[in-house]
């Protein structure tokens, strides 16, 4: 990412509800110093550009103790990061109690993520548990760094987190068996607060899960997490945003199908239902929703204008209204 494409996709962020970021390197903070692969910009770069382009929207950092150094937590401080995400192979998890209480004694809301959280059995996931509590983080974070983790495992992880103390439990998933968003859904039904996601569901291996899928499918169980203000309707600029930028997203889910799933639509009235969308400047996501209500079985295409028709109506005396 370049500083072009910060701005391009974080004012689309910031303008579609977003109320967190995590900016920066893949490997965190002072990766690219300590011979990581190259990334465009510079740490400086990268936080002082989200400083800019974030108002409502507060923006944080990924750091892993020995990647990067205790100075660049510093810096990143300040310039204006509310929170860090520090990352640890659960096997050696100690090593990063030193910084935690750095990031403590920065006023940072401070993460702790588990690295290949799915190597120990239960019982010895729970005995790190129990020591990153007693260092008093605000999240403990499952990362499934091998995109491994079944939902069954995910959701006995996000238990013995959720029952340890008062750290509250998150979830960070790969892709590699296409389970990261399904793994957000029992992570959040059995009480995490927090769910890592990315656009397009871009990341390293098969993926992140994308931000798209995760959205949608708290939409269709019903699940609301604080300070969660985006919704479907609002991720198609962002996403075209990307687009702009010149971003290849090689994992993105296509937005259609994403649609047709979410609200229970055959696909072969997917074309209709665009180019009215289209024709009637509504956002996607509300025509098909507005369809699933109204005919989910077969609909024809006067009825789905006629939808279309309303709610250009009912929009428009919204807006006369203020």
């Amino acid at each position: 990412f370049t500083k072009k494409h910060m701005r391009i996709i974080g004012a689309a962020m910031e303008k579609a509800g977003f109320r967190f970021a995590e900016v920066g390197h893949g490997y965190g903070l002072g990766a690219a110093r300590a011979g990581y692969p190259e990334a465009a910009e510079t740490d400086e770069t990268y936080l002082k550009t989200a400083s800019e382009v974030f108002h409502d929207c507060r923006f944080g950092a990924f750091y892993i103790p020995g990647v990067g150094t205790s100075d660049d937590l510093e810096k990143a401080a300040d310039y204006g990061i509310s929170f860090v995400s520090i990352g640890q192979n659960i096997t050696q998890i100690e090593q990063a109690q030193t910084a935690v209480a750095h990031a403590k004694r920065l006023s940072l809301k401070t993460t702790v993520c588990l690295m290949k959280a799915h190597v120990p059995a239960p019982k010895d996931f729970g005995d790190k548990v129990k020591i990153v509590n007693e260092w008093e983080p605000d999240y403990i974070m499952i990362m499934d760094s091998a995109g491994n983790m079944t939902p069954e495992e995910t959701a006995d992880r996000t238990r013995i987190i959720r029952d340890a103390g008062k750290a509250e439990a998150g979830f960070h998933g790969h892709d590699s068996l296409s389970l990261a968003a399904a793994n957000a859904l029992p992570a959040l039904k059995n009480g995490a607060e927090r769910i890592d996601a990315s656009l397009g569901g871009f990341g390293r291996s098969g993926g992140n899960a994308a931000t798209e899928v995760v959205i949608a499918l708290m939409e269709r169980k019903g699940f609301f997490i604080q300070n969660i203000t985006t919704r479907l309707d609002d991720l198609e600029p962002v996403i075209e945003a990307v687009r702009k930028a010149k971003i290849d997203l090689p994992n993105a889910p296509d937005m259609t199908d994403l649609l047709l799933g979410l609200y229970g639509l055959h696909s072969s009235i997917a074309a209709i239902l665009n180019e009215t969308a289209g024709r009637f400047g509504l956002p996607r996501a509300n025509l098909y929703k507005g369809v699933a209500v109204a005919n989910p079985v077969n609909p024809t295409r006067e009825e789905i204008i006629n939808i279309a028709e309303n709610m250009t109506k009912k929009r428009g005396a919204y807006r006369k209204n203020g």
